[in-house]
């Protein structure tokens, strides 16, 4: 064992929460590793250097779900760093949850309640609808740090309200599929129908067949000969799902004809209105939405 890591892990068994997160910095810039980044993690967090114990600990995020003692740890940071929805997320398939996760949240959440300006936060977090695009995105960040309780009770609403930007439901719905949230809901779909869904029973968009469908048909009539043009399509295509998300594939029921038409427009020219929910109908639809994010 060379010098450094001694002098570290001496200081850490004694407590020296400061000089033992620099030599384990040093330690962990040369030679990075889960166990360098666990100790790391938890100099810093006992020294007070929350947003830094964050930053590291989210580089082997997965390695914290591991065991009882590092799931304590990564929502320690969570918690330490007002990120009490992604505490939720983080421990929603652990099990069992540990008793002591399960009161360092509800303790986070009653001292967020106790703030001065909660109501404020919660209330700008309900309201979101009535902002822009960029202050909906930012109220919905923000919304992370309430307790869960409020945030599902505003989410019910603002899952069905017509003011609320797309990207913004879409964002809001994964999050109630990350947290396997049990109690049924009502989604305004961008057909402005309302569908009942169950977050617990939501697929993951990582998990949709049809997406990895999509960007092979993509590869295989763009191919490797126009990388750019590539890159812009797959951003394209992969905003379109995320908006088309939790129905995918009811949308696109065939990708290669989909990725055909990204690619090359409209085939007949017509004034007259596309067939509803019809590919023309849906490209359409997804490039007017588009066109109002990015203000074009």
């Amino acid at each position: 064992m060379d010098r450094n890591l001694q002098l570290a892990n001496e200081a850490f068994k004694n407590q020296q929460w400061g000089q033992a997160a620099q030599l384990y910095e040093q330690e962990y810039q040369t030679a990075p590793s889960e166990k360098i980044n666990h100790l790391l993690v938890k100099s810093l967090f006992e020294n007070h250097q929350n947003n830094l114990a964050y930053t590291v600990m989210m580089d082997n995020l997965n390695s914290y779900l591991m065991d009882e003692q590092h799931v304590i740890l990564m929502v320690q940071v969570l918690l330490a760093n007002q990120q009490l929805l992604m505490a939720h997320v983080l421990t929603a398939t652990v099990a069992p949850l540990p008793e002591a996760v399960t009161q360092l949240i509800e303790q986070a959440e009653s001292q967020a309640r106790q703030k001065p300006d909660f109501q404020k936060a919660y209330q700008t977090f309900y309201q979101l609808s009535a902002l822009t695009l960029t202050q909906q995105q930012r109220a919905f960040k923000k919304g992370q740090e309430l307790p869960l309780k409020e945030w599902e009770t505003a989410t019910e609403a603002l899952l069905v309200d017509p003011f609320v930007k797309p990207i913004i439901r879409v964002s809001l719905l994964e999050m109630v599929q990350k947290l396997k949230l049990t109690t049924p809901m009502n989604f305004r779909w961008l057909d402005n129908k309302t569908y009942e869904i169950v977050g617990s029973q939501l697929k993951a968009l990582a998990e949709f067949e049809k997406v990895g469908i999509l960007e092979d048909s993509l590869q295989e009539m763009i191919g490797g000969h126009d990388p750019v043009t590539q890159q812009l399509y797959q951003n394209e295509l992969g905003l379109q799902v995320t908006l088309l998300y939790p129905f995918i594939d009811r949308a696109i029921p065939d990708p290669k004809a989909w990725v055909t038409r990204l690619i090359q427009g409209d085939q007949v020219q017509s004034a007259a209105l596309p067939v509803s929910y019809s590919l023309e109908w849906w490209q359409r639809k997804l490039s007017q939405i588009m066109s109002e994010m990015t203000g074009a």
